[in-house]
């Protein structure tokens, strides 16, 4: 029986090692329904009010800073740098650019919600495993809306309707269930658990193909060659049959189509070549307060203004360089950990988060706003505040043997 730590109270030895206080459930139930309504309540035909969805952010944000009460400076400081990227990024569009285009913060301003609730929500422990879970759901809930669109060369899938509508996004939110499911599978011992999280993953990987996203790809194949890093010294022969199985899947011809729409798609240009060096240029030309969120769109010919798809050019364009350092300071500093993680750590909830944050942060690169997808701002702050994690996961360790089985079904 846990007792108001999460500990088990018939080991008051344990309990003693850890004097944190979680946050209750109920705001972490609270906050998986919100992130549902956020992704399925268009298609589900229920989001009448816009705002129900930031109504109910804002107060479960409100509601986290209440509940971490004086650990506030000890619970946030590893994401500070985050907080200091959105506030002044809001804070330059707001009186030194078009005020119009306020609307465009909204995202900012429920990205820096996110950050409160998901900082205080992580010192739930589990926390990474229930999101994912979470995650798999919704994206289940997607499936029914997916629907391809078909050019002269390939034929891609996308979520119309849904908050992942984009197959870019779609691919993103299927990639990190499949790099969660891959590595979970590994540490699993109850082989059962583990054929499930690897039919999981590989359904998620399946889906990511249909989406024909190179960047989503290539964020798994780089996260999977860090991940087995750690495996290799421990799960040898639980990695043998991943691969043996991934190679069977292969041979069998299910990815064959879809292998030749990422060849027909490898000879695309993806613009980025074009636009990178252009974004560049306007950031050096208006270095200290950017070019306004409202004219971030860059002009790469006569015809057409796209926008940098780089979470960091994103940044410097729309607001200059001060929160563009703040955000790279904050990448350090998830960067830094993980590393951190990945030299030290080579099973429990942390050992997951080095694969995790090398595909997300591929993602920061390839995309403009994907550092404000709630996976990523689990991922990061997760590993921006590892200690805490790592705590966690050394507890667990040092649990008899039966109250781990009880926990995980082991």
């Amino acid at each position: 029986m846990r007792n108001e730590l999460g500990i088990y109270a018939d080991f008051p030895e344990l309990a003693t090692r850890d004097t944190t206080s979680y946050p209750p459930a109920f705001l972490e139930y609270m906050w998986y329904v919100s992130l549902a309504y956020a992704m399925l309540g268009r298609a589900w035909g229920i989001d009448v009010i816009p705002s129900v969805g930031g109504g109910l952010l804002a107060v479960l944000a409100a509601a986290c800073l209440f509940s971490v009460g004086p650990q506030i400076l000890g619970v946030y400081a590893p994401v500070a740098f985050a907080f200091f990227t959105g506030c002044s990024l809001i804070g330059i569009q707001f009186f030194l650019h078009d005020e119009q285009a306020l609307d465009l913060c909204t995202a900012f301003v429920g990205w820096l919600f996110n950050l409160i609730v998901v900082q205080a929500l992580a010192q739930r422990p589990g926390f990474l495993h229930r999101v994912a879970l979470v995650a798999f759901v919704i994206g289940l809930g997607v499936l029914p809306y997916m629907q391809g669109h078909a050019d002269t060369r390939l034929m891609r899938v996308s979520a119309g309707g849904t908050g992942i509508s984009n197959p870019n996004s779609l691919a993103m939110w299927f990639g990190f269930s499949t790099i969660y499911f891959l590595f979970f599978g590994l540490q699993c011992r109850n082989f059962t658990v583990r054929v499930v999280s690897w039919a999981a993953g590989l359904g998620c990987l399946f889906v990511v193909a249909l989406t024909v996203s190179r960047g989503p790809l290539l964020g798994i194949a780089l996260a999977i060659v860090v991940g087995l890093r750690s495996a290799l010294k421990r799960h040898f022969v639980p990695l043998l049959t991943l691969v043996l199985l991934i190679c069977l899947v292969y041979v069998s011809g299910v990815f064959q189509e879809t292998v030749d729409y990422y060849l027909a798609r490898g000879t695309e240009e993806s613009g980025r070549g074009k636009v990178w060096p252009l974004a560049l240029q306007r950031i050096i030309d208006s270095l200290w307060i950017g070019v306004g969120l409202e004219a971030i769109p860059t002009w790469t010919s006569s015809e057409k203004a796209i926008t940098p798809h780089n979470g960091l050019l994103y940044i410097g364009l729309g607001a200059g360089i001060f929160p563009l350092m703040c955000f790279l300071a904050y990448l350090a500093r998830v960067g830094v950990k993980t590393f951190h993680i990945l030299r030290s750590v080579d099973v429990g909830e942390a050992a997951l988060l080095p694969p995790l944050v090398t595909f997300a942060l591929i993602e920061v690169m390839s995309l403009d706003l994907v550092f404000m997808s709630a996976w990523v701002v689990v991922v990061f702050g997760l590993a921006a505040a590892s200690h805490h994690i790592t705590r966690c996961d050394h507890l667990r360790q040092s649990m008899p043997r039966t109250v781990i089985s009880m926990e995980t079904g082991e």
